[in-house]
């Protein structure tokens, strides 16, 4: 994605060019006969002055008045035609534009999104659609305006070349003024849009962690913080507004002063028969038309500065280079069996401490393993790193002898099904965010793998069956429940690696037994690795490892550390209710 804001914005220019070259015929032709319209108005006022000497005045007078008519009536129904244009592109536009974003948010790494408030990141794709929009809007103005004041001074100097250079002159002292306060306009803009963003982030952070504000009452500390934000939006958005202010005054002074300059300076040339009566009146006519143009171009522009100053703010955020990319020749992974190899793997998070130095771990295509030990000793990380959420430092993670990285992401991703503690369901229906798992699945396979997790139960005891609504990440369901969901999910999808993040963490003793029953079914031929702090849960795998600071300590079966009474064992006894001296 295009890092700048006139970059981002000329992509867009030439999916449409075509509609914009009609459109810029549209406004030449348009605004070539307003430009003459006012020579015909000038002649039907000396005629009408001049009536009673003048031959045939009537005569000229209604075809003077015929012309100018015409001319007028093109002028303004031929470009504004463009519009039309305008209202059939503009929401295929959007459309293109939302797209785009979400396809590139999509490229970013773990790491982002838990950078990045998820509010934050909607408005910023939310003002890179109006703002491109807007965009679009105001350059066909502008186009019209500079159009205009073109074929004005063309049309001017056919009058008098005394006028020219006074017309020229002024016009680009008027965009001299015009760019400059835009180029502050736009800074100002840039800044009250990243403030907007973080107010926005945080009302969407405040309103998705609800039940915790409720739980812990901290209602009126949340509204505090909220207002300590818009405190910073309203002094960033007050320097704007006031910067707004300040060019529309400026303008309209100059304006208003230019005009009567130029009625005065072609009073002397009238005086002096530079021009006649009919030419005076014409191009203090047009002239007036002309002022109101050239600042509307300055305006156009200071309204494109504030709006580029919004899409850059947003492609600071959205546009930044994804941390993990597929290589240029990755290939899809296509297997059933998987065999799992970290090789001397150093891993940090940023600004962090070492998680994993020179780590080694080889597990068997449908080898089940325990990952168990204190916080913080890498379990989840060991996790994160197998599925790509990270690149690690150093060393190779291998699937079948090759390394990750040859792979694409999506591609090791679908090989790949998570069963995590804290499961997210999208407010959606229960039979969606089963389907989930295997997009195309029927609703009778739906219901097998609902039943396998010992989900049908409650599922169909719901008024609406599978199709209830969970509310914002599963709220209406118990965690519990939720986990039955994830492993109906997972039991769709079908992978040759299954992750087990305290898959059972959130289900009662019953529940569990029927699961676990369930699991070990899934799990036959499949490479399994299971994260648990509950012992008893990992007794089924084939070998249990046990980290701690990023190292293994121990290794075995369940039985195989309980007898070398071990770190393990201390911890299972303890669990168990009993204890080790």
């Amino acid at each position: 994605m295009e890092k700048t804001a006139s970059k981002f914005i000329w992509h867009y220019v030439k999916i449409f060019k075509w509609a914009f070259l009609l459109m810029l015929l549209l406004l030449v032709i348009g605004q070539t006969c307003r430009q003459f319209m006012p020579y015909y108005l000038a002649q039907t006022y000396e005629t009408v002055s001049a009536f009673a000497s003048t031959p045939n005045a009537w005569q000229n007078i209604l075809k003077c008045i015929t012309l100018a008519f015409i001319l007028q009536l093109l002028g303004t129904s031929v470009p504004n035609s463009g519009f039309l244009i305008v209202a059939k592109i503009a929401p295929k536009l959007r459309t293109i534009v939302i797209r785009d974003v979400f396809d590139y948010v999509n490229k970013h790494s773990i790491a982002y999104f838990s950078e990045e408030m998820a509010g934050n990141i909607s408005n910023k794709v939310q003002q890179l659609q109006s703002g491109t929009a807007e965009i679009f809007q105001h350059c066909l103005d502008s186009i019209w305006s500079v159009c205009y004041a073109s074929i004005g001074i063309i049309v001017l100097s056919s009058v008098s070349l005394w006028l020219t250079p006074v017309f020229a002159f002024w016009v680009f002292c008027m965009l001299l003024v015009g760019l400059h306060l835009g180029n502050k306009l736009h800074k100002l803009s840039k800044e009250s849009s990243s403030k907007q963003s973080l107010a926005n982030g945080m009302i969407v952070d405040s309103i998705a962690n609800y039940s915790e504000i409720k739980s812990f009452a901290n209602f009126k500390y949340e509204r505090l913080n909220l207002l300590k934000t818009l405190k910073t939006l309203r002094t960033a958005e007050t320097k704007e507004e006031f910067g707004r202010a300040v060019i529309i005054f400026t303008q309209h002074t100059i304006t208003v002063c230019s005009f009567f300059g130029f009625l005065i300076y072609t009073a002397v040339l009238f005086k002096n028969n530079i021009l006649s009566p009919t030419d005076f009146i014409f191009v203090n006519g047009l002239f007036t038309t002309m002022n109101g143009v050239v600042f509307n171009i300055t305006w156009t522009y200071n309204q494109l500065s504030r709006i580029f100053g919004k899409i850059n703010s947003a492609l600071d955020t959205i546009a930044t280079t994804p941390e993990i990319v597929d290589t240029p020749n990755a290939k899809k992974l296509n297997t059933s069996k998987a065999q799992i190899s970290f090789q001397n793997v150093d891993f940090a998070y940023k600004n962090n401490h070492q998680i994993f130095n020179n780590l080694n771990i080889n597990i068997k295509p449908g080898e089940k393993i325990g990952l168990v030990g204190p916080s913080g000793s890498g379990k989840s990380t060991f996790i994160k790193l197998l599925a790509r959420y990270y690149d690690i430092n150093n060393g190779s993670i291998q699937i079948n002898g090759s390394d990750i990285r040859s792979f694409t992401q999506d591609s090791l991703h679908k090989h790949i099904a998570t069963i995590p503690q804290d499961v997210c369901l999208f407010n959606r229906s229960l039979k969606e965010n089963i389907r989930y798992g295997k997009t195309n699945a029927s609703d009778k396979e739906i219901i097998s793998a609902a039943k396998k997790a010992s989900a049908h139960e409650f599922i169909k005891n719901l008024s609406e069956g599978y199709d209830s609504k969970v509310g914002d990440r599963g709220v209406i369901l118990s965690g519990g429940e939720r986990q039955r969901i994830a492993i109906a999910r997972a039991i769709l999808k079908d992978a040759p690696i299954l992750i087990f993040d305290e898959a059972t963490s959130a289900l009662d003793s019953e529940n569990e037994k029927h699961i676990q029953a369930s699991l070990s079914k899934l799990m036959k031929g499949k490479t399994v690795i299971a994260v648990a702090h509950r012992l008893s849960t990992l007794r089924e795998m084939d070998r249990i490892i046990y980290l701690e600071k990023g190292k293994i300590i121990e290794e075995g079966s369940h039985d195989s550390l309980l007898k070398q009474n071990g770190k393990y064992a201390k911890l299972f006894n303890i669990q168990s209710g009993g204890f080790v001296k």
